[in-house]
């Protein structure tokens, strides 16, 4: 078992690559397809991240990250995406 994120505590490669897709505008269906997790999963990942970054929400998450240099906007996918549809 994991031990629970504390604030400051550095962030995960799975985190940083959540944030990443997120700040390209990923939803948490596309962010759990590209990651192999589930939408329940991406959204303890991101519960995790504000924690360890002091952050409000998964949009303040973002932008702390950017400021910090946790993540570059070189680094993001910053195309248009398609919606995945239900099946």
């Amino acid at each position: 078992m994991r031990s629970p994120s504390v604030p400051g505590q550095p962030l995960t490669i799975g985190q940083l690559a959540a944030l990443r897709l997120a700040a390209s505008g990923y939803t948490s269906r596309q962010i759990a397809t590209r990651l192999g997790t589930t939408e329940a999963g991406v959204h303890r990942r991101f519960k995790e991240i504000t924690i360890r970054l002091g952050a409000r929400s998964r949009t303040h998450a973002v932008v702390i990250a950017l400021q910090h240099g946790h993540i570059r906007l070189d680094d993001l996918d910053l195309t248009p995406h398609r919606q995945e549809t239900a099946a």
